[in-house]
């Protein structure tokens, strides 16, 4: 019997000794599966929520549609549009304010762009160029006759009769006026971050009347021009705006776009384009990205090579939690999208009991801008009385 044991024990030992090779071998392949084989992205980190602005009282439909650059870790710059007076909506004067300490304090809020007697202002969107950042403004005037409620004043923030650039050389503390010029398109808005691309061309995303989504290109970031646009976005089920672009996971030269936009479809619409914007894929629906008309995503790539979208839960405009919560996806290259993960959706109790504007609750429109690969800022509405920062990592 000891004599059995000791063959047993003796042969439980070599087997012991041939499965290590084996177990190491299955582990390697493991880990070089993981790190070789793309599948969804995980989850991000969330951290450092601060509160840019809050403004109880202002009149028109409140703080809204804020954009956000930060040159650092530490540093950002937000821009925001200021409603102007009760029943206006989408239109008001642009603010703005900065934090150099990573948003544990920001700056008390500036004037970007004041309203006249003669116009107001629709938009604002921020683009980092080397240290300069520069501000796109579009311009609405305040009479308008045509509009059926007989005031003969602008109610609604159209048309867009102007475009109006600035600049800025210390990280968004002051600001200069930038000669620029544009194409002659009506209404044009920019809802969307613009990009450099590898021929040299800056390249910003429009969308102008009858859904015309397309880009405007330049050299010197002073004389725009139109490169081509997207031919269906007007039609039914597609209804396209408020678009966004990206470079293209699986471009070869550095000119390939795809561009998402908010759709009437209870998907966003996506289009691309191989050449630097000049001739575009009709939009599709893509399954992957919610959308439902409920307001504008941010949609981008980082330095890692993932695509980043942020959105709203999508939810008809009439249901209560319209506009409620904010949520993301992240897609890296060769892999299917990661599920919907949960970024903002503020407390009921700093909601405002009488807000200015109709948004009582929101988290929306949400802006992102990355300061190191994988790492973005953003920034969104709240409750259209305040305007909010958030960090996610997604390296």
């Amino acid at each position: 019997m000891d004599l059995l044991r000791e063959r047993e024990s003796a042969m439980a030992v070599v087997k012991r000794r041939r499965a290590w090779p084996v177990l190491l071998t299955a582990l390697v392949l493991t880990v070089l599966s993981g790190l070789l084989l793309p599948g969804p992205a995980s989850a991000g980190i969330i951290t450092g929520q601060s509160t840019v602005y809050t403004n109880l009282v202002t009149g028109g439909d409140g703080p809204r549609t804020p954009d956000i650059i930060a040159t650092s870790e530490t540093n950002a710059v937000v821009a925001w549009r200021e409603g102007l007076r009760p029943g206006n909506v989408d239109m008001g004067y642009i603010r703005y304010a900065y934090t150099t300490d990573g948003g544990a304090h920001w700056s008390r809020p500036q004037t970007l762009a004041q309203e006249t007697s003669e116009y107001a202002w629709h938009y604002v969107i921020l683009y980092q160029v080397g240290s300069d950042i520069y501000a796109f403004m579009g311009r609405t005037p305040i009479a308008d006759t045509s509009e059926s409620d007989g005031d003969g004043l602008n109610n609604n923030g159209l048309p867009i009769n102007g475009t109006v650039v600035k600049r800025s050389t210390d990280g968004g503390h002051t600001w200069q006026d930038h000669p620029a010029s544009f194409p002659s398109i009506g209404n044009l808005v920019f809802a969307g971050r613009p990009l450099k691309l590898a021929n040299g061309n800056h390249a910003i995303p429009y969308w102008a009347t009858k859904r015309e989504n397309g880009v405007l290109v330049s050299k010197d970031l002073t004389t725009w021009t139109k490169a081509g646009f997207v031919e269906n976005g007007n039609a039914e089920g597609v209804k396209a705006g408020e678009n966004q672009i990206a470079l293209d996971q699986n471009g070869k030269t550095g000119n390939e776009l795809v561009m998402v936009a908010r759709s009437e479809n209870a998907q966003a619409m996506r289009s691309t384009s191989p050449d630097g914007g000049v001739t575009w894929t009709p939009f599709a629906a893509d399954p992957d990205l919610p959308s439902l008309d409920t307001s504008k995503a941010f949609f981008a790539k980082d330095g890692n090579g993932r695509y980043l979208y942020i959105y709203n839960t999508p939810t008809p405009k009439t249901a209560p939690e319209y506009r409620d919560i904010l949520n993301y996806r992240e897609k890296a290259p060769g892999a299917a999208w990661g599920e919907a993960t949960f970024f903002a959706d503020g407390f009921e109790l700093d909601e405002d009991e009488t807000p200015a504007g109709t948004g009582k609750g929101w988290d929306t429109y949400a802006m992102g801008d990355e300061y190191a690969p994988g790492k973005f800022w953003v920034v969104w509405e709240f409750d259209t009385t305040r305007i909010m920062t958030n960090k996610l990592d997604m390296s």
